[in-house]
């Protein structure tokens, strides 16, 4: 017996030897194929904002659409940082300058670039090429076809729009001509609320200048508070009788600086016309953002979904850029031109964490960097959770990096001033605990406030803990740390009754609500831990009753990404992943999700770009999961699923991973330590970790049910199985051609409404 066993061991040993030697995870991903599959196809030609066609480089974008009744295709041109700065003349924004409001502080429409043919608009076919970032199109008139193809280029503050017009009939041609028609330079705020008193009082800014210098047009907008942006264009047309052309339009901000902008966005057309490596460089920056990371499934709408919201984040958010407002660089007339922070923000920013382009988030980082003292000074009433979440993107934002001193140095002293203004909204009771004051739960009842909100107590509770964990693995703050430990051993429990977390010590969840405010205790904060069978029974209840409660009358599109988000941190894999199908299947009250994935509230007037953005984190918590200090494979695949694979998601503490999952069960997990920091790895269907990857030996040992702690160091790779697998690949789920390219706006299914505010007929 002994002989056999040692005999089994020395094969055991022996394969192992031989199988790492050759073990490595094979990448079979065919990006263009991959990619094509997802691309945006319109079968009918689009006709408002609400339908079309999007290119952006994180900064400029358009949107592609036809006005029928003027015969027409907009390209409609936006800029994320042309807001008015009334609040702020030397400045190029008034955001974080006291007693301003949208009416002072507004995006502002920079205008279109209108295509008239010479016939007839009939119909078009569109195809939105995601790999390369750009669209194409075929515009069918009744004197011919104009073919087009746009785009953003990533380097380059301008958008691009090639030309082709084909086809004679009756001795004409698909001929066409360009027209600048310059966007209105007002707070769109005037449009949607026509009577309100600041729009009764409203002065608007000058009308644009146009003019020619050298073949180039230049509109200028100069603004009431000073400086101006502008907009040049100039169309070089191909060898006589091709009938073939290339425009060129650049946009310029340069405010709060006076007659600077136009000669920028001159130079701009003068630098691109002479390059030869615009287009290959933009081709190569979006392929190798693409292949930071990767994530397919059965589900094949879902997984375009996904990826067409993996390529809105770059076209609408850049490092160097702005932060992300509700619009991005797609301007549409909206009653919300700017940036909110009660969800807006926060849920926008969610999905660049695990997609690993943290590199696109920085603007995030340096908005809050940059508006800390006023934010802190200005919103520390009952509104002080608001920013106080918006907070925990950006520790969240250092935790995904795997960089503690950055939290420590960075989000450490900015968390000690928020505390500060809560230990003012905090008294004690007779019992000796510490309550809350009144205090807003968002939206609830309007901006009433209340008793002990839950909102406030989760996030209270999220900085303790955070302040503690960092200063006591740094020790800092050492005598600040016993403090901490006992306002949270005091804290006043989460008020609850017989349906589950209330909004606060004084009010119920007792009418339908969109906002998931008073359940942020389980997520995104966890506080309320799903591996506790209390907390978990809790949250369970808690969850269920708010999105039932009225048959969820008042829910809106964020409400069902969230419920899919709060499901998957239970692991409960079926139900969230049913609720996110209701989001996109646009059952989502009285919301809508566009055919183009953008998201509307209020009549499908007021774009909100946050809810499809964090669509796209729900469907990554499906496959992965990164809280509470231990990675989690596949925590919450519905059963329908037996097969899914992800490679190079990003997890907190700083990790890349890559899993695999064939025939119901996780076949191999791959992780990448890129900060050195502890490493504990939750596979729910494994009984045992294998190491197969080559090189030096890492230990691993097993501390719990399905759960793993990984001795990696600072670049570390592993590969794990739980069986020996032969082949270790990762590669797309397979779909049928009938499953692919479901978005854009196919036969028959245009919107029967232009979804616009009624706007008054400008001249310029």
């Amino acid at each position: 017996m002994v002989g056999d066993f040692l005999k089994n061991i020395f094969l055991v040993a022996a394969f192992l030897i031989s199988y790492t030697a050759n073990c490595q995870v094979v990448n079979k991903i065919d990006w263009p194929k991959f990619m094509g599959q997802h691309d945006l196809l319109w079968e009918e030609i689009p006709l408002q904002w609400n339908e079309g066609a999007f290119t952006g480089n994180g900064q400029v974008g358009m949107m592609i659409y036809a006005t029928r009744t003027e015969n027409r295709i907009d390209f409609h041109m936006g800029r994320q940082d042309v807001t008015d700065h009334r609040g702020a003349p030397n400045s190029k924004t008034s955001m974080g300058i006291k007693g301003t409001d949208l009416y002072d502080f507004s995006r502002l429409d920079i205008g279109r670039m209108a295509l008239y043919p010479v016939g007839k608009i009939k119909s078009a076919s569109i195809r939105q090429d995601l790999w390369n970032a750009e669209v194409r199109g075929q515009i069918y008139t009744d004197l011919g076809v104009i073919s087009f193809r746009a785009y953003t280029p990533y380097g380059r503050m301008m958008n691009i729009i090639d030309i082709h017009s084909t086809e004679k009939i009756k001795g004409k041609s698909a001929e066409y001509k360009w027209e600048w028609l310059a966007g209105n330079p007002i707070t769109p705020r005037v449009y949607a609320k026509p009577d309100h008193e600041s729009t009764l009082n409203y002065k608007p800014n000058p009308k644009p200048v146009i003019k020619v210098e050298n073949n180039i047009l230049i509109c200028t907008q100069s603004l009431l508070a000073g400086g101006d942006y502008a907009t040049a264009w100039t169309e070089l047309k191909e060898v006589k009788g091709n009938n073939k052309s290339t425009l060129f339009v650049a946009i310029a901000n340069e405010v709060p600086s006076s007659t600077i902008s136009e000669k920028v966005a001159v130079q701009t057309i003068k630098d691109v016309i002479t390059s030869k490596t615009v287009e290959s460089t933009h081709r190569d920056w979006w392929h190798n953002y693409y292949q930071k990371s990767f994530i397919s499934m059965p589900d094949a709408k879902m997984e375009s979904f996904y990826w067409i919201q993996i390529y809105k984040m770059a076209a609408s958010s850049r490092a160097d850029g702005p932060a992300l407002d509700l619009m991005g660089p797609f301007y549409k007339n909206t009653g919300w031109p700017s940036l909110w922070w009660n969800l807006n923000v926060q849920l926008t920013y969610w999905p660049f964490n695990t997609s690993n382009h943290l590199d696109i988030a920085e603007n995030f980082i340096r908005l809050i960097d940059t508006h800390f003292e006023y934010m802190i000074a200005n919103k520390s009433g009952s509104n002080l959770g608001d920013f106080a979440w918006a907070t925990h993107n950006y520790w969240l934002y250092f935790k995904y990096k795997g960089d503690d001193e950055a939290i420590q140095n960075k989000w450490v002293p900015k968390a000690i001033e928020i505390l500060k203004k809560y230990d003012n909204k905090m008294v004690r009771n007779e019992q000796g605990k510490l309550e809350l004051k009144p205090m807003g739960s968002p939206e609830y009842l309007g901006f009433k406030s209340f008793s002990n909100t839950n909102y406030n107590l989760a996030i209270l509770r999220w900085l303790l803990n955070g302040l503690i964990d960092s200063n006591e693995k740094f020790q800092k703050h050492t005598n600040e740390i016993p403090i901490w430990k006992g306002i949270l051993a005091d804290l006043v429990d989460y008020p609850v009754n017989e349906n589950g977390l209330m909004i606060g010590s004084d009010q119920a969840v007792d009418m339908s609500h969109r906002h998931y405010s008073h359940l942020l205790g389980l997520y995104p904060l966890f506080q309320l831990n799903p591996d506790s069978p209390k907390d978990r029974a809790l949250v369970e209840k808690s969850v269920t009753h708010w999105h039932k409660i009225e048959n969820g009358n008042k829910l809106v599109g964020y409400s069902f990404t969230g419920a899919a988000s709060l499901y998957a941190a239970l692991g409960n894999g079926n139900e969230a992943y049913n609720i996110m199908n209701h989001f996109l299947n646009g059952k989502i009250g009285t919301a809508l999700l566009l055919s183009n994935t953008f998201y509307m509230e209020g009549d499908g007037k007021n774009p909100v770009i946050e809810t499809p953005l964090s669509a796209a984190a729900s469907i990554m918590e499906l496959q992965l999961q990164s809280w509470g200090n231990k990675i989690r494979i596949f925590p919450a695949v519905p059963d329908l699923w037996k097969e899914a694979s992800f490679q190079d998601l990003r997890a907190q503490g700083g990790f890349l991973i890559s899993a695999s999952r064939r025939e119901g069960k996780t076949e191999w997990v791959s992780i990448k330590s890129l900060a050195g920091n502890p490493c504990t790895v939750k596979i729910l269907d494994w009984n045992d970790a294998l190491q197969v990857s080559a090189g030096k030996r890492i230990t691993i040992q097993k501390i719990g049910t399905d759960e793993y702690s990984i001795d990696l160091k600072k670049g570390d790779i592993i590969t794990l199985v739980n069986q020996y697998k032969k082949k270790l690949i990762v590669e797309p789920v397979k779909h049928s051609n009938s499953e692919t390219n479901q978005y854009g706006v196919k036969k028959g299914k245009n919107y029967t409404e232009i979804m616009e505010y009624k706007v008054p007929k400008y001249e310029y």
